[in-house]
């Protein structure tokens, strides 16, 4: 997370971003993951929306696509940076989902095998 995205955000916001660090998701197992996606997707799609909405307004108000976009820059980057953070949780979470899928197939093959002789 830069500097210019911290200062942007509130203390809530800010943990939010940092439970998605990679030494952090490295601690979560997969039904916590999947929890901490579904936060983030919810903050990425609540400024999405927002930024789209306002800016939309704007666009209507000014008649300009570049002044609304600056007007509602701030919405714009806290939706990039959960956009990012989303991105990280869910490569995390399918690495995750493809090694217990490999477990419970390995598992299966190992049951199999022991049944048949």
């Amino acid at each position: 997370m830069d500097a210019q995205l911290r200062a942007m955000l509130n203390e809530s916001e800010q943990e939010l971003l940092r439970a998605t660090e990679p030494r952090e998701l490295k601690r979560l197992d997969e039904d916590e993951l999947s929890a901490l996606h579904d936060r983030v997707r919810r903050a990425r799609n609540k400024y999405s929306k927002l930024y789209r909405r306002r800016a939309g307004a704007q666009v209507s108000a000014d008649r300009s696509r570049k002044r609304a976009h600056a007007a509602h820059a701030k919405a714009a980057r806290k939706a990039e940076g959960f956009e990012d953070a989303l991105a990280r949780v869910s490569r995390r979470l399918d690495d995750l989902a493809d090694t217990a899928a490999a477990e419970l197939k390995a598992e299966r093959l190992a049951a199999a095998s022991r049944s048949s002789f």
